[in-house]
Parts: structure tokens; C-alpha cells; sequence
């Protein structure tokens, strides 16, 4: 029945608490992931809209870089108005012209170069560098065509010869004064393949330390002022570079990195005009479509005009518009971002920190319903925790209970048996002579004594529970309370067939104690010493003086204690749980009143032990306490 009560209190708790908790739990993860449905979806809106807001602001961008770039006729020169734009190339039959494969600066110095009066005298000179005096001959010939020169593009090509061939020749001196005054040459004058003749210029003399610094600002100077420069350009700078000494590091290295990324824009540009008409920038009806197309690793928007197109750094373009780092444009390949629409086919936005406020909201809010779930749950578990804590505690207090009952049944039927078993025998006048009669009366009053001792302990140690044991203190001799106790228990102790070896010191000093009190606790000592002596009939019982308290010892040497169990030897109702001490009979009192018993007198009660060698207890009572009443 109490085991059912117990589940029943376990079942109403789990209705009235961690049902609701439960409930409670279900109702705030439901919110939690409401409230997480809804920041995701205004974190799509905000998304949208700032995608929304990207694309406007790309194409009010775009257009008029479209519109600006392509109407004007560049001159060879002229630079892009726009930063962003990396070339305007033109489109024949379909087909993507790149703006240096139709070079102006190129095509008229071809033309003025090609001149009948002036391309004679310069084959003519290039047939006199064959022979043993080629150079020289070359030379002078080259400097008789310089004064057939009629404009500045045909004076230039002819030094430039001429420089080449006084450097075939030997005569470099000579030769490095041309190249000097070609170094001046305007960018836009340039061979058949649109290279500025200055570069050359400057490739000769970058090695001569006097012009380094002069070749160097030239060198920049021409760069600068073309949008672009064709790929073979490039070679003369690079070789440029190479010469250069240590005094000019800095501007080789940043030029080996032009050579680089311009080494990269020209591949990816005659990818681009390898890959033009499947990007659908044009109609079926060849006219351009108002789009934008992503192309390349370099980030490039494409755009198409009437007979043009425009290609345009996507990096760059944001920067303008002051959208990085918190806009990035990949293609479709990419797996993340949000399409920018129609007008940019294939092309995507990556929103770095897109509606950051409301994430930080939202997430406050849902750590805050976190922690109420666990605090929710740890009070619940803490309370379900106490509460099985007091059931195992009840449990165990029921069952300690349920063992005092039968252990002091037990206790209480042995010495009436033995009483009404004597007593019958003389009723029934079976006594065959006086000295038996005696002897049955004497072992009456024995176990009448000893049924006396039982129920006064068992009162004794309920009165002291309770708080109304009354201790009644007087001048006590310690000796002859203990040798009391001994008289008291005489009779079983021979009955047992043990051996009590007592020692007590002279001079004990006279203690205020209880005297029944303390006859109690030393008869408690030896009867638990008879009970666990195992096969061994020795008791010792010593009673001397240590420091200011009075010590009762009494040892035995029977089965010991373990030490875990030592700590709780004093506890009421405990009883070592060993297989052997389940046979002795005993209610788990004594042990506990004796320590009772020291605690009012000001003293304490101790035990030394060890398994199968015997166990000494120990009282000790101050000669001079603080006495509770």
C-alpha cells in the first residue's frame, strides 16, 4: 500500500507539473520556430529589396557609361572618361573587332609609311643591309631618308631605322642620341603593329644608368595616355624591366604586374570575342538588347550598342557606387546570391549583410525564450529530483521501520519464550529438587531483566527523539556504574560461555553524569560485543582516564567493520548490510542511543575497526562538561 501511495504521488506530480512543463516546452519551441519562419521571410523581403535597389542603381550606373563611351570616336591618345570601363570594341557582320586588332594610330602610320616616295627609300635601305658593310650602308641610307621625310610619323620611322642600324653598326653613341630624340616621339606615333615608337626608345636605353630616370617617366607617360596598349607592347616593357638596376626595383616589379594582368585582360578579351554571339546580346535581327552579361574571371559586365560594345570591371563599378564589400556580383555558377533580374542575365548579387538589425533582434529574442525553456526545465527536473529524494528517503526510513519491528519482535520473543517455558515447568511442579527450582526462578528474573533493559532502551531512545528525555546529573563514580552494568549482564554472559576481561583504573575522578544513562550505554557496548564476537569468547572492558574525559573501551575480536560503513555505524536503525549480520538478531538502536547517550553528556562516542579483526568502542565523557538538561 505504501509503495502504491508512493506511485500515486509520483503520478500527480508528473499531472500537475511536468505535464504543463511539457505543454509550456511544446508552446515556446512552436514560437521559437514561428518567430524564425517570420525572420526569414523579412530577411527575404529585405534581400529583395536591396537586390532591388543594386539592380537600379547598376543600370542608372551603366547607361550613361554605355551612351558616353560608345558615341565618342576615340582618339589614339584619349583615355576612357569612365575608370570602370576596360575597352569599347567594334562590332562587323556579328563579329567582335578588339579595339587593338583596328588600331587608328596603327592604320595611319601604315598609310603614311606606305607612301610610294617614302616606301622606296626604305626598302632600298633595307636591301643595303645584306653585305660585309650592311650596317654602315644601311645607316647612311636610313639618315637620306630621314631628310625625305615629310611628316613627323615618316621623320620618327626613319630615325628609328637609322638608330637600329648605327647600333648594328657599332656606332652606339651615335645610335643612343637617336633613341633619344625618339623618345620624345608622341605615343600615337607608332610601327605597323601600333607599338609607340618611344617604347623601343626606351627598351635601348633603360641599361644606360644617365637615362634610366628619364626612361623611366617616359615610359609611364605613354602608358597613361592610351585606354589601352596592344599585346606586342607589352614585350618592350617587359624586356625594359628586365635591365633596369636595383635603384629602379619598385617600378620593374609594378610593371611585370601590369605585363601580368595585361597579359590577363587580352586572353580573356579574345575569349570574349571567340564567345560573343553566344552571350545573346544581339537579336535575331543582329539589333543590340538592352541587357548586361556577366563574362569571366575578371568580373566584367558586357554591354552591346549600335555597332559597339562595352565591356565593363563589375569591382570596379561597385566601388563607384560604394556597394562593396557588402555587394558581390558572381554568375550563375555560383551557388549563393539573389538573380539581379532581366537586365543581367545570368548574373547575381551576394548580399554580405543584408538585414543584419533584424537578425540580431531576432536572435536576442529567441536566446531569450531558450533560457526561460531551461530555466522552465531545470526547476521542473530539480523539483522531480527532490521529490524522488524524500520517496527514497521515506522508502528507506519505511524500511529501516519495517526491520525494527521484526528485529524487536525477535528480541522481545526470545526472553518470553524462555520466561513462560521456566514458568510452565514449575507450574506443572516438574522441578525434581530445590536447587532446580532455583535456578529456574533465577533465569525468570534474568530474562525479565534483560526483557526490561530492551523496553527501557527502546523508550530511552524514543523519549531522546523526541526531545523529552530528561538527564538527571549527579556525582557519579565511573567504575561503579560500569561494574553495575557488568552485574546486569553476568548472567548471559556465562549463559553465552564468554570470558569478560575488565580493567579499571584507580583514582577515576568522580564525572556529573546520568548514572542509569550511563549504565544504559555500557550495557548497549557489551551486549553488541556478544552479539558480534563471531567464534571468539573474549570481551575486554577498560575504564581509565585520557586527558580530561573518562574512557569506557570495550573490544572484541569478532567480525569488524568496514570502513564505509564506520561513518554510519551510529545512525538509527542501521545495521551493516552483510550476510552474517542479517542471522544476529538486533534493531540498529543501541549503537545509536550510546551515541545519544555522549552527545548529552558533553562527550562523543568512537569506534575502531577493521573487518575480521574485531571492533573497540569507545565513550568518552568529559570530566568537567557543559551538561544539557
Amino acid at each position: 500500500m505504501r509503495r502504491l501511495g508512493h506511485r500515486v504521488q509520483l503520478g500527480v506530480f508528473l499531472a500537475a507539473v511536468c505535464v504543463p512543463c511539457i505543454a509550456l516546452v511544446a508552446l515556446g519551441l512552436r514560437i521559437v520556430a514561428q518567430d524564425r519562419e517570420l525572420a526569414e521571410k523579412r530577411r527575404a523581403d529585405e534581400r529583395r529589396r536591396e537586390v532591388l535597389r543594386v539592380h537600379d542603381a547598376l543600370l542608372a550606373r551603366l547607361e550613361p557609361i554605355r551612351r558616353s563611351e560608345i558615341q565618342r570616336d576615340l582618339e589614339p591618345a584619349e583615355r576612357y572618361r569612365h575608370p570602370e570601363v576596360v575597352f569599347v570594341a567594334r562590332v562587323q557582320n556579328g563579329v567582335m573587332v578588339l579595339p587593338w586588332e583596328a588600331d587608328r594610330a596603327a592604320r595611319r602610320c601604315r598609310a603614311l609609311v606606305s607612301r610610294p616616295y617614302f616606301e622606296g627609300r626604305i626598302r632600298k635601305c633595307e636591301q643595303s643591309n645584306f653585305g660585309a658593310e650592311g650596317g654602315a650602308v644601311a645607316a647612311r641610307c636610313y639618315e637620306r631618308a630621314l631628310g625625305a621625310a615629310r611628316n613627323p610619323v615618316q621623320a620618327a620611322y626613319a630615325r628609328w631605322l637609322w638608330a637600329q642600324a648605327l647600333d648594328r653598326a657599332g656606332e652606339n653613341k651615335r645610335a643612343a642620341e637617336l633613341f633619344r630624340t625618339l623618345l620624345d616621339a608622341p605615343p600615337e606615333i607608332t610601327d605597323e603593329d601600333g607599338v609607340p615608337l618611344a617604347l623601343y626608345a626606351a627598351r635601348r636605353l633603360a641599361p644606360s644608368a644617365a637615362d634610366q630616370t628619364r626612361v623611366i617617366e617616359r615610359a609611364k607617360t605613354v602608358c597613361l595616355s592610351r585606354p589601352w596598349l596592344p599585346p606586342i607592347a607589352w614585350l618592350p616593357l617587359t624586356e625594359m624591366a628586365a635591365t633596369l638596376d636595383r635603384t629602379a626595383k619598385a617600378f620593374a616589379d609594378d610593371l611585370r604586374k601590369q605585363a601580368e594582368s595585361q597579359a590577363r585582360m587580352f586572353g580573356q578579351a579574345e575569349r570574349l570575342r571567340d564567345d560573343f554571339a553566344r552571350l545573346g546580346l544581339l537579336g535575331e535581327d543582329g539589333r543590340p538588347e538592352p541587357v548586361w552579361a556577366p563574362y569571366g574571371d575578371e568580373g566584367w559586365l558586357v554591354g552591346a550598342a549600335e555597332g559597339a560594345v562595352i565591356v565593363v570591371r563589375g569591382p570596379e563599378l561597385l566601388r563607384s557606387l560604394n556597394m562593396e564589400p557588402t555587394v558581390r556580383l558572381v554568375d550563375y555558377r555560383e551557388p549563393q546570391g539573389e538573380s539581379l533580374g532581366a537586365a543581367f542575365p545570368g548574373l547575381k548579387a551576394v548580399l554580405a549583410q543584408a538585414a543584419a538589425p533584424a537578425e540580431d533582434g531576432n536572435g536576442l529574442q529567441r536566446r531569450l525564450y531558450y533560457t526561460m525553456l531551461f530555466l522552465i526545465v531545470a526547476v521542473t527536473t530539480f523539483a522531480g529530483y527532490l521529490l524522488w529524494r524524500d520517496l527514497q528517503r521515506e522508502m528507506r526510513v519505511a524500511e529501516l521501520r519495517a526491520q525494527f519491528v521484526a528485529s524487536i519482535s525477535h528480541e522481545l520473543k526470545t526472553p518470553l519464550t524462555a520466561i513462560r517455558m521456566f514458568a510452565e515447568t514449575l507450574q506443572l511442579r516438574r522441578a525434581k529438587d530445590p536447587e532446580m527450582e532455583e535456578e529456574y526462578l533465577d533465569t525468570i528474573v534474568n530474562e525479565c531483566e534483560r526483557l526490561s533493559r530492551l523496553v527501557d532502551g527502546v523508550l530511552l531512545f524514543s523519549k531522546a527523539e523526541q526531545g523529552k528525555k530528561i538527564y538527571h546529573f549527579r556525582p557519579v563514580q565511573p567504575a561503579a556504574a560500569v561494574r553495575e552494568a557488568v552485574r546486569a549482564l553476568r548472567y548471559q554472559l556465562s549463559q553465552q560461555g564468554f570470558e569478560l576481561q575488565m580493567e579499571i583504573d584507580d583514582g577515576l575522578p568522580v564525572i556529573t553524569a546520568d548514572r542509569d544513562a550511563l549504565v544504559q550505554a555500557t550495557l548497549n557496548l557489551l551486549t553488541n560485543a556478544m552479539k558480534y564476537s563471531g567464534d571468539s569468547r573474549v570481551i575486554e572492558l577498560r575504564v581509565g582516564r585520557e586527558n580530561a574525559s573518562v574512557a569506557i573501551r570495550v573490544t572484541d575480536h569478532g567480525v569488524g567493520i568496514a570502513a564505509e560503513d564506520q561513518a554510519r555505524i551510529f545512525e538509527k536503525f542501521y545495521r551493516v548490510p552483510t550476510r552474517e549480520n542479517q542471522a544476529i538478531p538486533g534493531a540498529g538502536l543501541g549503537l545509536a542511543l550510546v551515541a545519544q547517550i555522549a552527545r548529552a553528556h558533553g562527550g562523543k562516542a568512537d569506534v575502531f575497526s577493521a573487518p575480521g579483526q574485531g571492533s573497540t568502542f569507545i565513550i568518552r565523557i568529559p570530566v568537567e562538561p557543559a551538561r544539557e538538561t
